[in-house]
């Protein structure tokens, strides 16, 4: 899968669309976003899978085919152009989408003082201690300000 990701990148790159990339084994948000977007019957398959505008392309073959019939561009007609030049790797994250959180640096624990214990929900009502922090994901990540912000 990694090298269909790979062609479908450079694929819809020379079409010069901006392109939300969301890998699933970074956030297990998208995977559940993916599997509820595309109903009980995709049951994790094959990766990627394309979206243009809401509408479902197709995964790597189906972009492919699309790509070399001529067919691919009439899809993504209505898709936010990238400006010239804007291909570059982010500064911030080198296109990797995600950077450590910074409340927590990564390890998905934050110190919670007593005096805290009114904002704390029910289940943690035990004073002061460690928390999962409520920032990032199950990998201590948060998605990269800069560019995917937009």
């Amino acid at each position: 899968t990694y090298e269909d990701c790979c062609a479908v990148r450079v694929i819809l790159r020379g079409y010069a669309v901006r392109v939300d990339e969301r890998d699933v084994s970074m956030h297990g948000g998208f995977k559940e976003e993916l599997s509820a977007v595309l109903g009980p019957g995709y049951g994790g398959g094959r990766l990627p899978r394309v979206f243009a505008d809401g509408r479902y392309l197709g995964g790597a073959e189906e972009v492919r085919q699309m790509h070399d019939a001529g067919e691919l561009w009439e899809a993504l007609e209505g898709c936010e152009e990238v400006a010239a030049g804007k291909d570059a790797a982010c500064r911030v994250c080198g296109d990797m989408r995600f950077v450590p959180c910074e409340t927590c640096s990564g390890s998905c624990k934050v110190y919670v003082e007593e005096e805290e214990e009114g904002e704390q929900r029910e289940e943690d009502m035990e004073s002061g201690g460690f928390r999962r922090c409520p920032d990032c994901n199950e990998n201590g990540l948060v998605r990269c300000p800069v560019c995917c912000s937009r």
